[in-house]
This record gives C-alpha cells, structure tokens and sequence, in this order.
C-alpha cells in the first residue's frame, strides 16, 4: 500500500513539474497567436474563395483522403464542421489555423532556447512561421488551412519528447510523422530541419557525440517508419496534377539536382531583392551565432554550421524534391517559412549579436506588411472576378439556348487574368501573381462561379483532343462585348475571354 502511495506522489510531481514547465509556454502562445491573426486579417476580410473553396462549397464534399492521402483531414474535418458536408464556416478554420501556428511557433522557440522570457526578437523570429509569403498561400483557403498548420504542428510537437526515453520519443516521431502524411506532405521537411538544429546547437554545448547519434539514430528511425507505413498501406495510387511516384535508381541524383534547382529559383523570382539579401545575411548571422557561442573548435564549428545551413536549405522542401514530378505552388513551398524562423530563433535567443537580430526584425516587417499588401490584393482580384462572372451571366441568361431545359456544355477559352490594379504593380512582386488565382484559365475554378449561380450546364471535358475544340465547330457569334465572345447552338456554348 505504501508502494502504491508513492508511485502516486512521484506521478503527481512528475506532473506538477510538467506544467510548471511549460506554464511558460502560455503567454508567448497568445502573443504568437494575436501577431498571426492581425497579419491574416487582410485574407479574413477579403472573403476570398481559394482555388479549391468554391468546389467544396459547391459539392460539400472532402475529397483530401481519397484523392491525396490526407485521411486526417478528412476525419478532422467532421468536426470543424459539425458534418461531413463541407459548408463554409470561415474564417473559423483559418482562427484554428493561427492557433495551431502559434503552438508550433512556440514549441520551436522552447526547443531551440534555454530562456524563459519571450522578447520582441523572438517574436520577429518567428514570424515567418505562419506569415511566410508562402504560407500565406495556405492561409487563403477557407478549408485546408487547418490542416496545413497541423501538418507543421504534427512535425514539431514529437520533439518535446526528445528527453523522455528513445522509445517514447520513437513512437511520438512515427506518429508525428503520420499526421504530417496525411494532413498535408509539403511539410516533410520540418522535422528534419529542426532535429539537424538541434544536433548542432548540442554539439556546441559538448553533449556526448553518443547522445547525439542516438537522437539522431531514434529520429531518422521514427520518421521514416511513418513515411513507410504510410507509403505501404496509406498512399493512394490515384493519379493527380502531381506525382508522388519515385524516379528510376539512376534518375534519383539528377532528378532532385534538377527539382532542387527549380524550387530555389521559384524564392529567386518570387521573393523582392531586398528580401534575398536580408535572408543572406540571416544565414550568415546564424553561421556567425553558431561559432561564436560554439564550444568546440572555431574551425570545425564554422565547418558544421556551414554543412548544416546547407542540409536545412536542402531539407526545406521535404521530400517533393525527390519525386518525379513535385509540386510548385507557394503553398509547397512553406518549410522555407520554418527554416527562416528556425535560423531566425537561433539568432534571436543568442546573446547580444544586435545586427543579425536587426536583420530578422526587418525581414518579418516585410513579411508582415507584404501579408496585407496580398490580402488587399485579393479582395481587389475578388471584386474583378465577380464584376467579370457577372458581365458573362448577364449576357447568357438573356440566350435562347439559355432559357431551355436542356443541359448544354460549357467551355471556356483564355482567362481574366489578373484585376487592372494588381497587373499594374511592380514586377518584384512576381510572388503576388504566383499566389493570386488566375480564374477560368484552363477552365479551372470559374465554371463553379456560374454552377454557383445556378447556371444549367456542365463543364467540357478538358482532355478532348485538339479536333473536338469547341473553336473547330464554327458555332454563331450569339454576343460580343469588350470583356468576351459568346457563341453555340443548342447544344455547345463557347465563352472567349477577352
């Protein structure tokens, strides 16, 4: 019986210190999580339907399971929703997501500092975290959005039981690993980023380089049993716009070479020259932390720093560079996010070296200020969208054709491109045009809009053969105007954009 009693006092200090341990972590959440929703409050307040959004509000369907592997997404999504009809209840998705950034935001700044005061440089480090160019993509969608911050919260959150036991650490990675599968992949790559950082920074310290590999050794073991698991018995075969197939043993080096090469000239032409140079001097600000409060050897601290910059940069696409054909979007692309703040905190929480924290300051204002610059954006962009979708239905719904209640088949050529006002901004602001959604291009997205109107019709099947264009049946002009052409008979209506 005294037996018993003393186990349950050694369990109820065990939690008692557990919290107070990470009562430190609750105010820095909330901070966190307050700089995240005023940064998406230019995304809340535009109301913008992202790409997919106008589908699921149309179909209330999920769809992430089936198509591309994301049962927990789907799962989750129930209830969010209160249902597994998908209706719209934004910006309630994108708050869960801000919340979940935050945690994950935290979590790193807990791993990466010995501190237990959270200072306005940490908040700036960590900034990019959640409002990252990039990340700002997954931001706009009123549905994924939670489910892209889980992805990284599921990354991050196995390392807060790094000290717990290999095996508890083991099994919390391998589950880690899972939820990032099937949430969403593109964060692959954090935590393999964050371990490397943390190997270094236990270097310096002059851990035993046998603690050191046997974290290493219980990671890579941990996470790559998930991306197994998952690969074997989750992964479905399905084909979609992106391949999750492997290329040949001998294509694997060039392959990635050459998809590596393509995603970091993707932040060369998305991202402003003043954002490249202050991201330059964040890596060197890190190289230089790294040395500087380095316990081993100047020399070697300089060589490990360096080779791990360049793991981390590598690593910061996770393991799309690999396959055959990744994916491209600003949404794929949001663990450089991670990786900034990763180096961002390492530099924050390091004594004094005002310079490099100056950098980290600057570079989040951007990203900040650029976060309402694009929110803006799309609300001008939503504005021409609806002005344009609506020219066309009121020039169809005056159509005979139109007015009969047979189903006719819709195509659509060209597109609206972007709004007047976002064509005429400057051209270092590539980044802007790659994350705003260019609607009715290939047919994409804006034949929702007219199903969205109650538009009797079905879309055309894209994958027709050149001959089967609707251009090549000569169809009547039926209405022009300076914004498009219309032309069909009873059974095929052409729209042109102008």
């Amino acid at each position: 019986m005294s037996n018993i009693r003393e186990i349950a006092r050694e369990k109820a200090a065990f939690c008692r210190e557990s919290i107070l341990k990470y009562q430190c972590m609750k105010k820095p959440c909330l901070i966190m999580f307050a700089v995240y929703m005023v940064g998406m409050f230019a995304i809340l307040k535009s109301d913008f339907n992202y790409r997919d959004d106008l589908r699921r509000i149309m179909s209330g369907k999920q769809g992430w399971g089936s198509s591309y592997g994301r049962y927990l997404s789907d799962f989750l999504s129930n209830f969010i929703h209160i249902d597994s009809y998908m209706m719209d209840v934004s910006p309630l998705p994108q708050m869960i997501a801000g919340a979940m950034l935050a945690v994950s935001a935290i979590i790193l700044w807990y791993l990466i500092s010995d501190k237990k005061k959270f200072s306005v440089w940490d908040i700036a480090a960590l900034l990019p975290l959640g409002l990252s160019p990039y990340f700002l993509a997954c931001l706009s969608y009123k549905f994924d959005a939670p489910y892209m911050a889980l992805s990284i919260l599921g990354s991050v959150m196995p390392l807060l039981f790094a000290k717990k036991g290999h095996l508890v650490y083991g099994a919390t990675a391998f589950m880690g690993s899972l939820v990032m599968c099937m949430t969403y992949q593109a964060a692959s790559g954090v935590f393999p980023i964050i371990v490397i950082l943390i190997c270094v920074k236990r270097w310096n310290e002059k851990e035993e380089l046998k603690q050191i590999f046997k974290f290493i050794g219980t990671s890579v073991a941990g996470y790559l049993a998930g991306l197994l698991v998952y690969k074997l018995f989750l992964m479905p075969t399905r084909k979609t716009y992106v391949s999750n197939e492997l290329p040949s043993i001998n294509q694997i080096i060039p392959t990635t070479i050459s998809n590596l090469q393509k995603y970091f000239g993707h932040i060369a032409e998305d991202f402003k020259l003043e954002w490249l140079i202050l991201i330059f001097f964040l890596c060197i600000g890190f190289v230089f932390v790294m040395v500087r409060d380095s316990k081993q050897k100047k020399p070697i601290a300089f060589l490990i720093s360096c080779v791990a910059l360049g793991l981390m940069l590598v690593l910061a696409f996770g393991i799309y560079p690999v396959l055959e054909d990744p994916l491209y979007h600003p949404r794929a692309m949001y663990g450089f996010g991670v990786l900034l703040a990763s180096l961002g905190i390492s530099v924050s929480v390091a004594r004094k070296g005002y310079p490099a924290k100056m950098v980290c300051l600057v570079l989040s204002w951007c990203f900040f200020v650029f976060s309402f610059t694009y929110g803006n954006a799309l609300t001008i962009q939503g504005d021409y969208i609806e002005f344009r979708s609506r020219e066309i239905l009121d020039d169809l719904k005056d159509l005979d054709i139109m007015m009969s209640k047979q189903q006719v088949i819709i195509q659509v050529d060209g597109s609206i491109g972007n709004a007047p006002a976002i064509r005429r901004m400057p051209d270092d602001y590539k980044i802007l045009k790659r994350l705003i959604p260019t609607v009715y291009k290939d047919g994409n997205w804006g034949l929702n809009m007219f199903r969205y109107y109650g538009l009797n019709m079905k879309k055309a099947d894209w994958n027709r053969p050149a001959t089967e264009d609707f251009k090549n049946y000569n169809l009547p002009v039926l209405k022009e105007t300076m914004f498009h052409k219309i032309s069909g008979n009873e059974k095929y209506v052409l729209i042109e954009m102008k």
